[in-house]
């Protein structure tokens, strides 16, 4: 049976896809200007990621390895450069040594010690003075912008302690002796520093400190170790160590002591950072990039030889200084280059696309789903390329967490169809270095089988168990293969734990934005719908139980028909049971729900009967509106009775007519038609459920003969023509229906009662 559309067969529009499929691409292409506008861009900016270097001839080699290939000879002379490391660690050696420069300026000391000089001379004058008080000290010692407290004030007046009381020197030499001593030993101190010199800013200020300093001072220039400057912070904390080790000086004198220290202790040396900034450049301009040169005809490696790392970086400066030669003939050249890049990942992605137009056109035919899954595509170049760029192991790259995103916003197919492309780019933008390829292709493939079929809660964690796994074994194959190191095959088994780990916890993440985005609906969101503990489900239980169990067998006939054809369980079976929860509002009109008690139906007019049942499917869009339901759950609601006829009620509106013309359009409900597998399968499977609980003696050969009575109605009345189910799917849907349906009406054993034991007694 060939797998055509019932509107396909009753039109007669059978295409040959074989001969006119490369002419209708073309064709649509031409319809299609945008699409292939955007392809071309997204292929432009993956190129645009591809490394700078011109050449991956040698970009797989790998040290310890053994080289498989004919000898290489240089064909010319050029320069062996250093590999960044080497660079940046010569670069920080000629940094260190560079010393900072600072100027001297002596105005600075000259001008604070004349400032303490004067501070002295006034507090003497003012303590060897007859009316001196509290007041007057305060005063002096604020206008030097020296804050004092009332116990210094009285420390200063009383002399610093009873003992100088007792000397008989008068009152007035009692108060002033001591803090002679006090502004001797802060002048003698400050001249030490500023002697020295005072940094205005400290050492730590520089990282590393440095260990020389440039000093510039009477036109000269001094170069002196650091050790013997301080800054201002570092000059106070000396200075207070040395006014303790003075023996004729207190802890009340000494507070004061620091305080003036504090006040007129300034910085004499300061930094010029311009100066020693262009130092530090002519320092690291100087710095050579090259470590080695080869000689044209000198032999660079042999094959069958251990690489070392010395034969890696001649190979990437000869495959470096090749490029420089093809630029230097022209413009040409890089351009070409780059043309090059853009047209090998436009093949790639064409392919992606091409295998897309053929197998899975609908995609193709909605633009959010296709700018979704270039974003994936885009946002996993992006990070290939900042790992490239941050020099990190490619088994970082979240490949499988794409994959994952892929797969469950549409299915395992289309997630092949990327892990292929990107794979093919990331060995591409990888310095062409394929073994990549091959383990970014199966741990997608691996991610892709765990996500297949999202049914439980606990999917990430068995997700990260496959994809760990998957990481292992295919590192320790590689590993095996290339000889590698224990140490490295453990250091490449943490990256791939690591990979496994957080790929479905960034695929998880993405999937929740993407459903915003996009306001797409995925297994997840069905699978949280499913939950029989819904507000909407347990509303619809409580106010019409039978429809409530109506909506439940449907929901596990829809799931049996959509696993039989390859469709989406899930959303078949949560389609089912939020289907009818318009009836929710007038449940007792509804057959289901109804009693032994007279049907309310029976007072109504056809024409008022057919409104009611009408009316339970744009109430339930509207609920469905109100409880946020995803569209494509709307879309059962909608769709589930399709543009069928009320045959019931149109009868029984052509009996009440008394011969007038009853049309057939006030009875039909609105539509439109199922549009998807899922919905179509939902339309079919409630109405034999529906119209199975009529069989007073149901046998196979009866349940048989409805469904498949059914299914012919719907199919020959054009309810199906808008869904993609093919005559070979509606024979599987019916021998899905049919076993389930059995298995309902099973027969029983009639086990005796006690008193048929006692007749037979």
């Amino acid at each position: 049976m060939s797998f055509l559309s019932p509107k396909q067969i009753r039109n007669g529009k059978v295409r040959d896809r074989a001969g006119n499929g490369s002419s209708e691409a073309i064709l649509w292409m031409r319809k299609h200007p945008k699409l292939v506008i955007g392809v071309a861009l997204l292929s432009l900016l993956i190129a645009v990621m591809f490394p700078g270097e011109k050449s991956f001839q040698y970009a797989d080699l790998r040290e310890g390895r053994v080289y498989i290939g004919s000898e290489i000879i240089a064909s010319f002379t050029f320069p062996v450069n250093k590999s960044s490391e080497e660079y940046a660690a010569d670069v920080k050696k000629a940094k260190s040594g560079v010393a900072p420069v600072f100027r001297l300026q002596e105005e600075a000391a000259v001008q604070q010690l004349e400032a303490l000089r004067s501070l002295s001379d006034r507090v003497g004058a003012v303590l060897r003075s007859a009316s001196v008080n509290a007041d007057l000290v305060n005063r002096v010692f604020q206008e030097a912008n020296i804050a004092i407290s009332e116990e210094d004030i009285a420390n200063l007046l009383a002399g610093f302690g009873a003992h100088n009381s007792a000397s008989g020197a008068p009152a007035s030499q009692q108060r002033w002796q001591p803090f002679r001593t006090i502004a001797a030993t802060v002048t003698r101190i400050l001249q030490d520093a500023y002697a020295t010199g005072v940094l205005n800013v400290e050492k730590d200020y520089f990282s590393p400190p440095p260990q020389k300093l440039s000093i510039k001072k009477n036109n000269r220039e001094i170069l002196e170790s650091s050790e013997y400057y301080r800054g201002i912070r570092e000059t106070q904390n000396a200075s207070l160590q040395k006014m303790r080790d003075e023996v004729s000086l207190d802890e009340q004198q000494i507070k004061i002591g620091y305080q003036m220290v504090v006040r007129f202790l300034q910085a004499n040396l300061f930094y010029e950072k311009e100066e020693t900034e262009l130092r530090l450049q002519d320092a690291v301009a100087l710095v050579p990039l090259a470590k080695d040169q080869v000689l044209a005809g000198e032999r660079i490696i042999d094959g069958h030889e251990r690489i070392t790392r010395e034969h890696i970086d001649k190979l990437n400066s000869y495959a470096a200084a090749k490029a420089e030669r093809g630029e230097q003939r022209g413009l040409w050249v890089p351009l070409l280059i780059n043309l090059i890049k853009w047209l090998m990942t436009l093949v790639i992605l064409g392919m992606l696309l091409g295998f897309l137009y053929h197998f899975r056109r609908e995609i193709i035919d909605t633009p959010k789903q296709l700018l979704l899954i270039a974003l994936v595509v885009l946002l996993v170049m992006f990070i290939t390329w900042l790992v490239t760029q941050l020099g990190l192991s490619p088994l970082l790259i979240p490949v499988a967490a794409g994959a994952m995103v892929i797969t469950v916003f549409f299915d395992v197919y289309v997630g092949l169809l990327y892990a292929i492309a990107v794979s093919l780019l990331i060995g591409a933008t990888h310095g062409n270095e394929y073994g990549i390829t091959y383990i970014c292709f199966f741990a997608s493939a691996a991610s892709i089988i765990s996500v297949s079929r999202v049914r439980t809660r606990n999917w990430m964690l068995r997700s990260m168990l496959v994809v760990i796994t998957a990481y292992f074994i295919l590192l320790t194959i590689h590993d095996l293969l290339g000889f590698f190191s224990l140490r490295e095959m453990v250091r490449n088994w943490g990256l791939g734990f690591i990979s496994g780990f957080i790929a479905p916890i960034i695929a998880y993440a993405l999937v929740l934005l993407f459903e915003r985005l996009f306001k797409m609906t995925t297994d997840m969101t069905l699978l949280e719908l499913s939950d029989l503990n819904h507000p909407l489900l347990r509303q619809l239980a409580m106010q019409a139980p039978g429809t409530y169990h109506h909506s439940l067998s449907v929901g596990n006939l829809a799931e049996a028909a959509a696993e039989a054809i390859g469709g989406n369980a899930l959303l078949a079976r949560v389609g089912a049971y939020y289907h009818d929860i318009g009836k929710i509002e007038k449940p007792e009109y509804f057959v289901e729900n109804q009693g032994r008690g007279r049907n309310p139906q029976e007072k109504l007019t056809p024409t008022m009967s057919s409104l009611i049942l009408l009316n339970h499917v744009r109430r339930g869009s509207d609920m469905a509106r109100q409880y946020g339901l995803p569209p494509v759950i709307e879309a059962f609601i909608y769709e589930h009775h399709g543009t069928s006829l009320m045959s019931f009620f149109y009868q029984k509106a052509l009996e009440q007519s008394e011969g007038d013309a009853v049309s057939q359009n006030e009875f039909r409900y609105p539509g439109p038609r199922p549009r998807t597998r899922e919905s179509a399968i939902v339309m079919l499977a409630d109405a034999v459920e529906a119209t199975s609980r009529t069989l007073k003696e149901p046998s196979p050969s009866r349940i048989k003969a409805i469904v498949e009575e059914i299914i012919d109605e719907r199919f020959k009345s054009g309810e199906l023509d808008n869904s993609p189910l093919t005559l070979q799917n509606l024979s599987r849907i019916g021998e899905a229906f049919q076993k389930i349906i059995t298995a309902r009406f099973h027969r029983r054993i009639a086990y005796p009662s006690a008193a048929d034991k006692d007749k037979q007694k």
